[in-house]
């Protein structure tokens, strides 16, 4: 079989979204601002931590469980800062290990600046550009997502950078770290770090109210009308919660599941009978998503 031959096949088995009146998959579990529902608490997370970095405050912190949208909001506050000619935005998905100088060393390359193999060195270049960036009126920030990773020493140089002032005497640039609630505990650690943390945000998993709201807001997101009938009835919404325990990651993997599922059936919509079939045939749906 050629090339040809075989995309003209695979073509055949893509879903079909216009069936589901959207014209982009609507439950990818990739990290995407677009998709990204506020419940209470995430709205109140980004309004705390929004109020914080543009208010020149230092370090900042969101903890959740893994599946609790950590990622989405790391990629959503780069996506908003980093667009902002008051700011410049790097993120970190996932910082070395162990090593200060190795984080720096990131952080700076994140920047565009030069990486030094002395730490004192890498500091001196981090403040010169703070110090540039401050007299063009430009804030940085750094956005270290899987921050429970970090250890004692990375810390210390971080707290090093929250100590720089620009020459107004504020912070010279906003940290927002995101990491599970290890987090925290790793923070108590490190106490002259742990001091300088100006607020703290907990994501919890989502209600079924919240549930309920997540999938028709990354439905409307997709391009869904909403005019049409519900894609996913109200007595879907319990099991799909139950079976995801309130995770948005989870919701978004089995949503994603049951509408290709729908896409090979004969239904037109997805109800507690369209759930309850789909895990009792298909328990190990969590592993084939993942792979």
């Amino acid at each position: 079989m050629n090339n040809m031959q075989l995309e003209l096949d695979l073509e055949k088995y893509r879903p079909d979204w216009e069936r589901l009146g959207v014209v982009v998959p609507p439950f990818t579990i990739e990290a995407d601002p677009r998709f990204m529902y506020l419940s209470t608490e995430t709205r109140r997370a980004l309004s705390k931590v929004s109020y914080m970095v543009e208010a020149g405050q230092g370090a900042s912190v969101i903890v959740g469980e893994i599946g609790t949208g950590k990622t989405t909001l790391a990629s959503w506050f780069h996506s908003r800062y980093d667009r902002r000619p008051d700011f410049v935005a790097a993120k970190i998905d996932e910082a070395p290990k162990k090593s200060g100088l190795l984080l720096l060393r990131r952080i700076a390359a994140e920047f565009g600046l030069r990486t030094r193999r002395a730490t004192e060195d890498q500091l001196n270049e981090f403040r010169a550009f703070l110090i540039e960036q401050s007299e063009q009126g430009v804030l940085p920030l750094i956005i270290i997502d899987e921050a429970h990773e970090l250890g004692p020493e990375q810390f210390v140089e971080l707290r090093r950078l929250l100590n720089f002032r620009d020459p107004r005497g504020g912070k010279a640039y906003q940290l927002i770290l995101l990491g599970r609630p290890e987090l925290d505990i790793n923070l108590r650690q490190v106490p002259d770090f742990n001091d300088r943390v100006a607020t703290r945000s907990s994501l919890d998993p989502l209600t079924p109210d919240d549930t309920k709201s997540l999938i028709e807001y990354r439905l409307l997101a997709a391009g869904r009308d909403a005019k049409q009938p519900p894609l996913f009835t109200d007595d879907a919404i319990l099991p799909i919660w139950r079976e995801t325990r309130g995770y948005p990651r989870s919701i978004c993997l089995l949503c994603l599941h049951l509408c290709l599922e729908l896409l090979t059936s004969d239904k037109l919509q997805i109800d507690a009978a369209f759930v309850s079939k789909f895990l009792e045939e298909h328990p190990d749906y969590r592993q084939a998503g993942d792979r």
